[in-house]
């Protein structure tokens, strides 16, 4: 005969059991963003190599429910340089967040560029992955491999993506989703940028924790990458905002 106790312990573990999925579905996760600054370097540019550190490495965290997502860049506080050491180049990081509305399919980018701000509206792009069998862990977390051959940007990259679907949201860091599950890492073309994620909570959000970004000129991205490539050529090679020449 059950008890009032054990009447109440039954109900309890049905409530515990009922919300566990829905915690997976919400929560945040801290990204490393790891970009190999000699990549797409020129053969004959040792002295700039010299200059500029291979690899730069930032943070960024993704704020997610079953519903909507938002990544966004982590601030970190900047080293001071001195001394009497070579040239150093460091390049500011720009501003920027990325919200996806997974229930309507649309998204909303904030992007600075020379100071100033963006927004670039419009549907969630449908990513063609190849989805394989092929797994690796992410912090406990089994995933799947995807591939993606991009020739979105105007030259070819090879994305490789590493989803959890027990983490079952379609979204990941910056613009990637459209898989089942989250995306826990990223690599393009072999190492030329990595994000990785480096903490997972799944937590419940306060009210209002993810809002698409408003501040900026609306654009489309056809016309913000117009311009990026106009005003970047403009610019004819020399420093423009966002690098900084440290003499050491």
């Amino acid at each position: 005969m059950m008890t009032k106790f054990h009447l109440l312990l039954f109900w309890l573990s049905l409530g515990l059991c009922a919300a566990l999925p829905a915690q997976k579905s919400e929560g945040i996760i801290q990204f490393e963003e790891k970009i190999n600054m000699h990549r797409n370097l020129p053969p004959d540019a040792g002295d700039m190599k010299a200059m500029i550190p291979e690899f730069r490495i930032m943070k960024s965290e993704l704020l997610f429910n079953a519903n909507e997502s938002l990544y966004r860049n982590v601030e970190e506080e900047e080293e001071d340089e001195e001394g009497d050491g070579p040239v150093v180049i460091k390049m500011q990081r720009p501003d920027a967040m990325f919200y996806k509305n997974l229930n309507a399919g649309t998204k909303t980018d904030q992007r600075e560029f020379m100071g100033k701000y963006y927004l670039i509206e419009g549907e969630l792009d449908k990513t063609p992955w190849k989805v394989g069998t092929e797994s690796r862990q992410v912090l406990g977390y089994d995933c799947l491999k995807a591939v993606w051959d991009d020739t979105t940007a105007g030259r070819k990259r090879v994305v490789v993506a590493w989803f959890a679907p027990d983490i079952p949201v379609s979204s990941g860091p910056v613009t990637y989703g459209q898989l089942p599950g989250m995306i826990l890492a990223l690599d393009i073309n072999n190492g030329e940028l990595q994000l990785t994620a480096q903490k997972i909570e799944t937590k419940a959000l306060g009210a209002g924790a993810i809002v698409a970004p408003k501040k900026g000129e609306k654009t489309t991205q056809a016309e913000f990458k117009k311009m990026m490539d106009e005003r970047t050529k403009a610019m004819g090679g020399s420093n423009g905002p966002g690098v900084r020449v440290i003499r050491n």
